[in-house]
């Protein structure tokens, strides 16, 4: 895995078939079973985001769109297929949050850096810890949503490329290629970031 990473995409899902085993029917038992989704894959949902370029100060509002659309399915999502379910509609959220994002033109979130000096006290850790965010970002925004999806499941969430193609229904050997693209687009920001770090002064 790539040490650098400090911190801790868009790829259709066929449409889910109905199925008889699903998550919740729709009744008295739905808010129960939405509640277990929360519970089961908040962290998750809320990681993923982040890491699809999704600004700090919107997750809040796009994690609730991705479980709103989950309340809203919930008959038909299959049991065990929960995560995949999430994870092909948080792409969807992401891609339209970034765009948002985009055309609003923000600069640093000031939560965001208030949130990385609350964590991180030491200067020389704050310090690189900016570094490595920056370089992640710098590359992951240089990927497409195909790219970004596969490098963010293998080099930070650190699942198997099986467990990828499963998760976004694509074939292993499309996985494999998509990661390979994927870690050349890093390898290449990587490059470009430290000759402008040693242009300006900054190098090791």
């Amino acid at each position: 895995m790539i040490a650098l990473m400090a911190l801790s995409a868009l790829v259709e899902s066929p449409p889910i078939r109905q199925e008889p085993e699903a998550v919740g029917p729709v009744g008295r038992n739905q808010d129960e079973a939405v509640r277990q989704l929360v519970n089961d894959y908040y962290d998750f949902v809320w990681r993923s985001l982040r890491r699809l370029g999704v600004p700090p100060g919107d997750i809040d509002d796009a994690l609730q769109q991705v479980f709103m659309v989950a309340t809203r399915r919930l008959p038909s999502i299959i049991r065990g297929r929960e995560r995949a379910f999430l994870f092909s509609t948080l792409v969807r959220v992401a891609s339209i949050a970034r765009r948002t994002a985009s055309r609003r033109r923000e600069a640093i979130d000031p939560e965001y850096l208030a949130e990385l000096s609350d964590q991180s006290p030491n200067p020389a850790e704050m310090l690189e810890y900016r570094r490595a965010r920056e370089l992640l970002d710098l590359a992951l925004d240089e990927m497409d949503m195909d790219l970004r999806t596969v490098f963010v499941l293998y080099e930070i969430e650190e699942l198997t490329v099986p467990e990828i193609a499963k998760l976004v229904d694509i074939p292993v050997g499309t996985v494999a290629s998509r990661l390979r693209r994927a870690r050349e687009t890093f390898q290449d920001a990587l490059k470009r970031y430290r000759a402008r770090r040693n242009f300006k002064g900054g190098g090791e």
